[in-house]
């Protein structure tokens, strides 16, 4: 088997950079470290520079920019169309609307995009309903925008949280840029007229990415990682204590993380709730493991960029791999080795994170062709490079 190796750092999380996006577009002052050059955060930067000088913003297939954009729009006075392609358009959207339109907002679905007609958020005349039951971003767009109201906003949220880590992620970080907010069981108050304080603000790698490639080094070799969060806003820090119970080799120490691959890697039971991106690639690496491995709790996986409980299936299935598939997962019984499947073709449907997943068998001896390869540009353009993987 092929021995990994890589040392070096990941590019910063596209999920902290748009939300420290937009937070800077409403103070510009603020000085925002690190950087990315993923797609998702390439259109948030274009399209915020756009604000004020054009109606037309261009989200491509980034499902925070086109949500956390749609609220900005929202805080000013015009007609905006937000395009975005269509598979984009065909995910969950409709909350934007049920949100928006009880603070005096005008929003239609378009065939080519969401059109917004506002003349600034008013005062809704009792508390906002908002339902994060198909995804948290609706919620955390909603207080990203939340600076500088004229009134105070009281926020209701019916029913459980989706992906809850990531909303907890967006109050951590609007704590630190200084905004106020009080909570009393499902009712959230944002108080008026609030400002961002702070100067200058870190933006962490990007652990659903690190992950991908961490998981190289788990199956065969060693990843060494710099600047490595001591601790992290992201939910995919979970992915640390799913390589541990697979008896991975990990030390931390001076902002790096060092993982290694064990003698035998264990199958694993993880609970994916609040750390779905991790599934495509983790279910890869449960193949690697001798014996069964239950991934649970992440029902969303069928509303992410592609149905990924239906992909990944797809995937390990033509790498003869047994899987049994479940509404919020997937079992898998690995075998604990690459058993060379004939050579196939594998379209990750327009989704990054299963090119990632088909790239973990390539490098360890499955014959895949890996189709349209620029689409890991959402998130990790770098990939490839990375991992030594020619698709």
């Amino acid at each position: 088997m092929k021995v990994f190796k890589f040392r070096g750092r990941i590019p910063a999380s596209k999920s902290l950079m748009n939300r420290a996006l937009i937070a800077q577009s409403y103070e510009p002052r603020l000085k925002l470290v690190g950087d990315s050059s993923c797609d998702d955060v390439v259109h948030m930067k274009a399209s915020l520079k756009k604000l004020g000088k054009s109606s037309v913003l261009d989200c491509g297939e980034g499902g925070t920019t086109l949500r956390f954009l749609a609220f900005r729009v929202s805080r000013m006075s015009g007609e905006f169309l937000l395009k975005g392609t269509p598979r984009l358009l065909s995910r969950p959207q409709k909350e934007i609307q049920q949100i928006l339109r009880q603070l005096g907002v005008q929003v239609s679905f378009e065939k080519k995009g969401i059109r917004i007609i506002s003349n600034g958020w008013k005062a809704p005349a009792k508390a906002l309903a908002v339902s994060a039951k198909d995804s948290s971003q609706f919620l955390s767009a909603l207080f990203l925008n939340a600076w500088g109201l004229d009134f105070d906003l009281k926020i209701k949220v019916a029913g459980s949280i989706t992906s809850v880590g990531y909303f907890e992620m967006t109050l951590q970080i609007l704590k630190d840029l200084g905004l106020k907010y009080s909570r009393r069981g499902n009712v959230y108050t944002i108080p008026r007229g609030q400002k961002i304080k702070l100067k200058k603000y870190s933006v962490e790698s990007d652990l659903s990415s690190l992950f991908s490639v961490a998981a190289f080094a788990a199956v065969s070799g060693q990843a060494t990682f710099q600047d490595f969060p001591a601790k992290s806003l992201q939910p995919d820090l979970a992915f640390t204590g799913i390589l541990r119970k697979m008896g991975v080799g990990e030390a931390k120490k001076l902002k790096q993380l060092s993982v290694k691959s064990p003698r035998k890697l264990k199958p694993v039971k993880a609970n994916l709730q609040n750390s779905p991106d991790l599934f495509p690639v983790l279910a890869v690496l449960c193949s690697f493991a001798e014996g069964r491995s239950v991934l649970y709790g992440a029902p969303q996986l069928a509303f992410k960029e592609s149905n990924r409980i239906q992909k990944t299936a797809e995937l390990l299935k033509k790498a003869g791999v047994s899987v049994k598939k479940r509404k919020d997962g997937m079992e898998i019984l690995g075998r604990g080795t690459v058993v060379r499947a004939k050579r196939f073709r594998f379209d990750p449907d327009k989704d990054h994170r299963l090119a990632f997943a088909a790239a973990l068998l390539k490098y360890f001896g499955e014959d895949i062709q890996i189709l349209d390869p620029d689409v890991v540009r959402k998130s990790f353009p770098e990939f490839w490079k990375y991992v030594g993987v020619r698709p």
